[in-house]
Order: C-alpha cells, then sequence, then structure tokens
C-alpha cells in the first residue's frame, strides 16, 4: 500500500494563532507582547524562543492561568479549527483506500506549543503533532524544553521521511543513512501546507526533492512578505477552507491523484 504525508503548519494554517489564542484568554495585549517579541528578535533573539520565553515568564509571573502542560492541552480543546481542518484527513483516507488502495498520513510540524496543540480536537486525526514543548518545574512551567525554529522543521520533514517515530527522545537518529528504497514516505508522496515565512525552508526543501506544497492564505499585514515568497516561488495560495468543495480540497485532491 503506497503512503502519503500531509504536512501541515498549525497557526493560521489549520486554525487560528493559538498562541494569540492563549494570550488573549488571559487578557495580556497581543499589540505589546509581539511588539516585544519583535524587538527581542532585531537583537538577535531567535522568534520562537523569544515568545516561548515570554511566556514562561508570564506564567511564573501568575499572568497566564494555564501554568502546565496538562493546562494547556485542556486550554487547546476550546479552539476552533477552520472549517473541515478536523476531519480533512479522515475523509480523503477514507475515499483514497477504498478506491487505490493508498493510505494517508497527517502530520502537524509547528513552532507553537505541542501540548497545547494536542489538546485540540486536530489530534484526534494526525498521526503525530510536532511542535515546540516547555519543561515543568515544582508542578509550574519553568522554561522552555525545545523549540522549532524555521530551518528546524525541516529535521521533523526527514523524520516522517524515514519512518522515525521516536524522534523526540532519540533526536539523532534523523541523521542515520537510510537507503532510499527503504525510507517509509518517499518525499514525492508528501504534500506541504504552510501560511508563513518559518515554512519557506520546508516548501523549498520538499518541492526540490519532487513532493508538492501548498501555501495559506492569510489575510494579514504580518503575511504580505510570505505572499511575495510564494510568488516569487511560482506558488499559489489557497484560503483555509478544508471542506468538500472547495478551492484549496480541489488542490489537495488533484495532486492526490498525480501522487
Amino acid at each position: 500500500m503506497k503512503t502519503i504525508a500531509i504536512i501541515c503548519d498549525c497557526d493560521n494554517t489549520l486554525a487560528p494563532d493559538t498562541t494569540s489564542l492563549l494570550l488573549e484568554k488571559n487578557e495580556i495585549n497581543l499589540d505589546s507582547f509581539w511588539k516585544d517579541i519583535s524587538h527581542q528578535v532585531e537583537m538577535g533573539w531567535d522568534p520562537p524562543i523569544a515568545w516561548m520565553t515570554a511566556i514562561a515568564n508570564l506564567i511564573q509571573e501568575g499572568k497566564i492561568a494555564q501554568d502546565t502542560n496538562a493546562k494547556l492541552a485542556e486550554f487547546g480543546k476550546s479552539v476552533t479549527p477552520f472549517p473541515g481542518a478536523t476531519d480533512f484527513i479522515t475523509q480523503i483516507n477514507g475515499t483514497l483506500t477504498k478506491e487505490h488502495d493508498v493510505t494517508v498520513e497527517g502530520y502537524v510540524v509547528s513552532c507553537g506549543i505541542e501540548s497545547l496543540m494536542k489538546g485540540t480536537v486536530l489530534a484526534e486525526s494526525f498521526t503525530d503533532i510536532f511542535g515546540s514543548s516547555f519543561y515543568e518545574k515544582d508542578g509550574i512551567i519553568a522554561g522552555v524544553k525545545s523549540s522549532i525554529t524555521f530551518t528546524e522543521k525541516t529535521k521533523f520533514i526527514f523524520a516522517i521521511n524515514k519512518g522515525i517515530s521516536d524522534i523526540r527522545e532519540e533526536p539523532y537518529k534523523v541523521n542515520k543513512f537510510v537507503e532510499k528504497e527503504k525510507r517509509s514516505i518517499p518525499f514525492e508522496n508528501m504534500i506541504y501546507l504552510g501560511d508563513g515565512a518559518s515554512d519557506i525552508p520546508c516548501f523549498s526543501m520538499i518541492k526540490n526533492l519532487g513532493g508538492h506544497c501548498i501555501g495559506i492564505d492569510i489575510d494579514s499585514k504580518w503575511h504580505k512578505d510570505f505572499q511575495l515568497e510564494l510568488r516569487k516561488r511560482e506558488m499559489s495560495a489557497f484560503k483555509p477552507d478544508y471542506r468538500e468543495g472547495s478551492e484549496l480540497r480541489k488542490e489537495l485532491d488533484s495532486i492526490l491523484q498525480t501522487i
């Protein structure tokens, strides 16, 4: 049976920005928060480490109620994904398995908070969700355990390609040589969906290795530069509507038929 991987960013691709939703829930001013993060980035901070450290500090100060990974996962239950995002993997799987002896695995590879994303309804249909994480000390989140930066995302793409399921526990496994014909999911059987600058390395790598990429179009001032990058790469972008009959689903179905 042939296996196809649909790999997605999460925030602003499958659902509204989950980090901003968390901040809003705790009445943290978004403009002020993200402005401070921009200043830190200008001083040399890596973006995901900057905002995750800021959130950990807010938790330590008692300004964010979701102060454990379990509470972040519980908050994730309140996140409403974009239309059709919850079950499009399941729908596609049902059709392809029956008609073409093909199975589809869905993966999330995101800079977002892993425990929060795993608490969302998306976890019910995706094979795995990879994100950044916090560590706890004395029963409360104390700092950043891991962060997924721009090129760090490609590490997880290679793990999916090679069939490495325990990449978190044994990260060095991703460097293991695996002959192309023995890899679990060839790059040409991958479809990557993303909405922002952090997705560009994955777009470039997967496309250059024979895979397929789809841009997600979010109407935001933060995404103008991203849309320009898509045009340079001759890529189309679609509104995040995953329901059958939508333009995005038509594009997905066309690529799936090609594979």
